[in-house]
């Protein structure tokens, strides 16, 4: 089983039990569980295709070099998937390894905002400074604007799409620049791909982490699982409602 953090500052959470239906973080109460997919594969995305009412996203074309190197999702068979992350990894526009995060998101969830660092930044609110992009978005343009207030190791950007928020994080904030170039994304739910197992695991899909974290972890060997274990086991979340059971389905 794997754990469950809260979306909106990756603490763990503490179970539904006989006396309380809801997950609940200790600093932001009530919430809904972000949980992580151990594997990755064709059966994960079916998953998720049948459980999710916001997109999962994937540049389409794939960036060169880059792969697929997580997924994530907030929600439990009550509710749903409410967000949704995929990780990818490869070359940096400027140099050296970068990672993607873009998430997608239904209002008041929080994890977009977790993950650029931000005190919880709006399309509407970001749309107040300078245009960054269009990107190509299920073959439509679509805006997106920077994220004023990110953690200085990252770069962010917030627009909406298919009726929900969008979010693309760039680590180092270098690999946020990629994103100016001709980004095209789809949504798997509609679109069938083949994923190739990751040679390295995203270390970012647990909010709250910084640079330096990551690069401790990268340089002890450690996966994101692994980091995940050695910072604690949480509560897990019931079989089925829970992601990452032992084939990365519902059980």
């Amino acid at each position: 089983m794997g754990t469950s953090w809260c979306p909106r500052c990756g603490d763990d959470l503490i179970a539904p039990s006989a006396f309380d239906s809801a997950w609940r973080c200790s600093r932001h109460g009530k919430t809904l569980p972000l949980s992580e997919f151990r594997r990755l594969e064709e059966s994960t995305i079916a998953h998720i295709r049948d459980h999710a009412e916001v997109p999962l996203w994937l540049p389409d074309p794939m960036p060169l070099g880059w792969q697929l190197s997580g997924l994530a999702a907030v929600g439990d068979s009550r509710s749903r998937y409410r967000a949704t992350v995929a990780a990818f990894r490869g070359p940096a526009p400027l140099g050296g390894l970068g990672e993607w995060l873009i998430v997608a998101e239904e209002p008041a969830i929080g994890l977009g905002a977790s993950y650029a660092g931000s005190d919880g930044s709006t399309p509407q609110h970001a749309a107040s400074g300078r245009l960054a992009a269009k990107i190509l978005v299920r073959g439509h343009l679509n805006s997106i604007w920077p994220v004023p207030d990110t953690a200085t190791d990252r770069s962010a950007y917030i627009g909406e799409a298919a009726g929900v928020w969008l979010w693309l994080i760039g680590l180092p904030a270098d690999a946020g620049y990629a994103v100016l170039e001709n980004l095209a994304i789809s949504d798997l739910r509609h679109r069938h791909v083949r994923i190739a197992p990751p040679a390295v695991r995203s270390r970012w899909l647990r909010p709250g982490r910084q640079q330096a974290d990551g690069d401790a972890a990268a340089q002890s060997g450690r996966t994101a699982q692994d980091t995940g274990t050695a910072e604690g086991q949480s509560r897990s979340a019931p079989d089925e409602s829970s992601p990452t059971g032992e084939d990365g389905t519902e059980t």
